[in-house]
């Protein structure tokens, strides 16, 4: 009896330690942002950056609006890769916050947006936004607390839990190309959607050039370059933000 129980202890032992090795190794190989981002978090006259542990905050220099953003990076997708679209948001006077995840999931902070309201009073509504699986805990955040929030931006994401009865207004936005957002499955989830959502399609765009962390294995090329699709992609999500 004692031979089993030592055996059974021995093979749990082992794989615990598979599954701690394969985490690692999974969270290890992530998609860092390249230099594009790199250069948006330098800041200029419209805008300014303070990267923390925590947060990318990008403030406006001139007015403020009483709105601010908080963006979810996708999955394994490192935070600074969104700057890019956080400077131009920036640039035209919303404060905008990337998080930073840990372990560059969402999973592991869902509610980190919870910092970033109490931190700034100021700011009396609130834009959820986020990329792939960003946006689905942006949505999920949104949802659970309704309070001061009065939009949520899907990036090539759709909402897991159901937010059809939200009273916020929604975006969503995917390229034609994505391999991992589909049109079928926004067709899938339709009826997750909030009720006043607009639904936008950027023609040959895809799924990892809504961020600048390079390619990204499995997703299909676009054939419009990196640069049109977020340009295109930040001028929906402004026209969103000022009609709300």
């Amino acid at each position: 009896m004692a031979s089993k129980k030592k055996y059974a202890v021995i093979t749990l032992f082992v794989l615990l330690i598979m599954v701690v090795a394969a985490f690692t190794y999974y969270i290890s190989d992530y998609y860092p942002a390249v230099d594009a981002a790199r250069t948006a978090l330098a800041g200029n006259a419209s805008y300014m950056v303070e990267d923390t542990d925590n947060f990318i905050t990008f403030t406006p220099t001139g007015n403020k609006s009483h709105t601010g953003i908080i963006f979810y990076p996708g999955a394994k997708v490192e935070a600074e890769s969104y700057s890019v679209l956080a400077s131009k948001l920036a640039a035209n006077n919303y404060t905008t916050f990337i998080v930073k995840m840990p372990f560059n999931l969402a999973f592991f902070g869902a509610n980190k947006a919870d910092e970033v309201i109490t931190r700034h009073p100021e700011i009396t509504s609130w834009v959820m936004a986020g990329h792939s699986l960003g946006g689905v805990f942006a949505s999920d955040y949104a949802v659970n607390h309704p309070e001061n929030i009065i939009g949520v931006i899907y990036l090539a994401a759709y909402p897991s839990a159901n937010a059809s009865n939200a009273t916020f207004k929604a975006l969503s936005i995917r390229g034609s190309q994505d391999a991992f957002t589909t049109s079928e499955d926004i067709a899938k989830n339709l009826n997750k959607f909030p009720a006043n959502t607009t639904f936008i399609t950027i023609s040959g765009g895809n799924h990892y050039n809504v961020g600048d962390y390079g390619a990204q294995a499995g997703d299909n090329n676009s054939t419009i370059s990196r640069q049109q699709q977020q340009m295109e992609t930040f001028n929906y999500i402004l026209q969103f933000l000022q009609n709300l």
